[in-house]
C-alpha cells in the first residue's frame, strides 16, 4: 500500500481519536503517533486497527506484572540481561529486524517471567523511541543454548497473554519468524506454543538447525549482525544499543504505561478474533 499523505493520515489520526474518546476504559492521553501504528500496522483497516488498540491497552493491564519493576539497573533486570542479547536493526526499504538470543547454556539463570518483562521492556523502549511507519518485521530467534530444562520454566498463563499480544496486539507488521540454531528437540518446546497460536502465524515461522545456511534464503547475509555472518555489529554491541535505549526511557518504563482501566468498553463492533488450531509448520 502506497504511503498515505499527510492530510489522510490527519483523517485516519481524528477518526481512531474520536473513537478512543468513546471507550470509557481506554487512557485519553494515548500518542498521536501510537494511535498512527495501530492503523498502519493493521493497513488502514481502521476496525482491525481499533480491536488491536483495545486489545493492546487490555492485555497490558491484565499483565501488570510484567510491566512493575521495570527499571534496567535493577537486580532483577540485570540478572535477564546478562544471559539475553537483543539487537534491533533498522534497514532500508522501510524494514525492521529483531533478534533474540539467549547466553545461558544451562538455562541455571534464565527465568521465563524476566524473559517476558524483558520482552515488554525492550519492545516498549523502542516503541517510545520509533514513530517511523515501517513496512516490515522480522523476527529471529537464536535458541542455541535452550535444553529440555525449560520445560521446568515455562509459564502457560504468562505465554498465553504474551502471544496473543505479540500475535495480535503490538503494531508492527510482522512478517517472518525464524528459529535459529534449533536443536532436534525443538518440537517438544514449541509444542509447549502451538495451543495458542494462531494459524497465520505458524505459517511465518521458520526453523533452521545448527550450522545451517537455511535462513539466508529469507534474510540477506548482509542485513546480519556479525555472530550470523553478516556486516552489523555483534549481537553483545548491540545489546548495548538497546540497553541504553532503555535507560533513556527509565522513567516512562516505571510507569504505568499504556494500560487500560477496570472500566469496560462500550465498543459493541468489536471484532472477536479466535484462535486458529495448528497448523504444519514451514520447516528448512
Amino acid at each position: 500500500m502506497a504511503d498515505k499523505t499527510t492530510e489522510e493520515l490527519s483523517k485516519i489520526l481524528e477518526h481512531m481519536r474520536n473513537w478512543v474518546n468513546t471507550q470509557p476504559h481506554l487512557p485519553k492521553d494515548i500518542e498521536d503517533w501510537l494511535l498512527l501504528r495501530f492503523a498502519h500496522s493493521c493497513y488502514y483497516d481502521l476496525e482491525k486497527a481499533k480491536v488491536a488498540a483495545d486489545l493492546f491497552f487490555t492485555l497490558r493491564a491484565e499483565s501488570s506484572n510484567l510491566l512493575k519493576d521495570r527499571d534496567p539497573q535493577s537486580t532483577q533486570m540485570q540478572k535477564i540481561l546478562s544471559i539475553i542479547n537483543i539487537g534491533q536493526l533498522k534497514l532500508p526499504g522501510k524494514k525492521n529486524i529483531w533478534i533474540y538470543q539467549i547466553n545461558d547454556p544451562g538455562l541455571d539463570i534464565y527465568e521465563y517471567i524476566l524473559d517476558a518483562k524483558l520482552f515488554f521492556t525492550s519492545t516498549d523502549a523502542w516503541l517510545l523511541e520509533n514513530d517511523d511507519l515501517e513496512e516490515s518485521d522480522t523476527v529471529i530467534m537464536d535458541v542455541k543454548d535452550i535444553s529440555l530444562k525449560f520445560l521446568t520454566k515455562f509459564n502457560v498463563s504468562i505465554a498465553r497473554k504474551l502471544s496473543k499480544y505479540q500475535e495480535e496486539a503490538i503494531p508492527i507488521r510482522l512478517k517472518q519468524v525464524h528459529i535459529v540454531n534449533a536443536p532436534p528437540f525443538i518440537d517438544k518446546i514449541y509444542g509447549l506454543m502451538k495451543p495458542f497460536l494462531k494459524k497465520e502465524l505458524t505459517e511465518m515461522i521458520y526453523f533452521h538447525p545448527p550450522n545451517s545456511e537455511t535462513l539466508y534464503k529469507h534474510v540477506s547475509r548482509d542485513e546480519l549482525p556479525a555472530d550470523y555472518g553478516g556486516t552489523f555489529p555483534k549481537m553483545e554491541d548491540l545489546n548495548k544499543s538497546v540497553v541504553q535505549l532503555m535507560m533513556k526511557h527509565r522513567e516512562r518504563l516505571n510507569e504505568n504505561l499504556w494500560v487500560a482501566t477496570d472500566k469496560k468498553s462500550k465498543n459493541k463492533d468489536k471484532v472477536q478474533i479466535e484462535t486458529a488450531s495448528f497448523r504444519s509448520l514451514a520447516i528448512d
